[in-house]
């Protein structure tokens, strides 16, 4: 069995506790937040998440309800291209929101909320996905 095989039962296992589980935030999450959030061991060029909880920090970029929302994974490395949106985040560290890998997840894949990013920062972010799918 490989490494993978491995992860893959892991978050398989893990995703049976979260799909089942009760533990869903208080608070819903709202356009411009970014939360750690459990996105799994994915497939191909798909963000993963690490550690034990396959985590990875998420933009909610739009919220349909209180249980299903758009989401795009930040990473801390930046680069130079259109489908990443850089900035810094409110502890001033260097961080991307990678456009090309919006999602919809539920809400019970969210952990905590870790900030809120701009406004103008959110607009911006909108606009670049609305030409992504022109």
């Amino acid at each position: 069995m490989t490494d993978d095989d491995k992860e893959y039962d892991e978050w398989n296992k893990l995703k049976k506790e979260i799909q089942s589980g009760t533990d869903v935030p208080d608070y819903f999450p709202q356009e411009g937040e970014v939360w750690m959030s459990s996105l799994g061991k994915n497939i191909g060029f798909e963000q993963n998440g690490s550690g034990t909880n396959f985590s990875r920090p998420i933009l909610v970029v739009k919220k349909f309800n209180n249980h299903m929302f758009w989401c795009a994974s930040l990473s801390t490395k930046q680069k130079k291209f259109d489908f990443y949106y850089n900035f810094t985040d409110p502890n001033g560290e260097k961080v991307s929101v990678i456009l090309a890998q919006l999602k919809l997840v539920s809400v019970k894949r969210l952990k905590r909320k870790l900030y809120d990013i701009s406004s103008s920062d959110l607009i911006e972010i909108k606009g670049k996905l609305r030409k992504f799918l022109e």
